[in-house]
């Protein structure tokens, strides 16, 4: 598990984030949902699945992300696309989790080749992603 740059992280899915200041999901070239998960954030939750779990209002400081994350999400929901996980590690979790500037802390990334995901719950504000192995 290479630590990859952002933008490298996103190309191994054949996806480019639309702003690498803000944007934290993009639409790779097959069509599927590319996003970063914070690695403290994805939870076991029995028979074999990763479940990710975040708040779209936690990202106070990042309403550009949130916009087009939320958009993403929408139409995952709406066109059944499989979602692929970056994941983005930082010892500065508390400092994320208060949804501050999550572009001030030292951070690693790497890819989940292994998972596929789909989004099991969205309303607009909350959301969960679950993640299978891939066949």
């Amino acid at each position: 598990m290479a630590d990859l740059g952002f933008v490298e992280a996103f190309a191994k899915f054949h996806a480019k984030p639309a702003n690498q200041m803000w944007a934290v999901s993009a639409l790779a070239d097959d069509g599927a949902l590319v996003i970063s998960c914070w690695a403290h954030l994805c939870k076991p939750s029995g028979k074999g699945v990763l479940a990710y779990s975040d708040y779209l209002s936690r990202w106070g400081n990042n309403e550009l992300g949130a916009k087009l994350l939320k958009a993403h999400l929408a139409d995952a929901i709406a066109r059944g696309l499989p979602v692929r996980m970056v994941v983005a590690t930082t010892t500065e979790t508390e400092f994320v989790d208060q949804g501050n500037d999550a572009s001030k802390v030292k951070k690693t990334f790497h890819v989940r080749e292994d998972v596929v995901g789909r989004v099991a719950f969205f309303d607009g504000d909350h959301y969960i992603i679950e993640f299978r192995r891939a066949l």
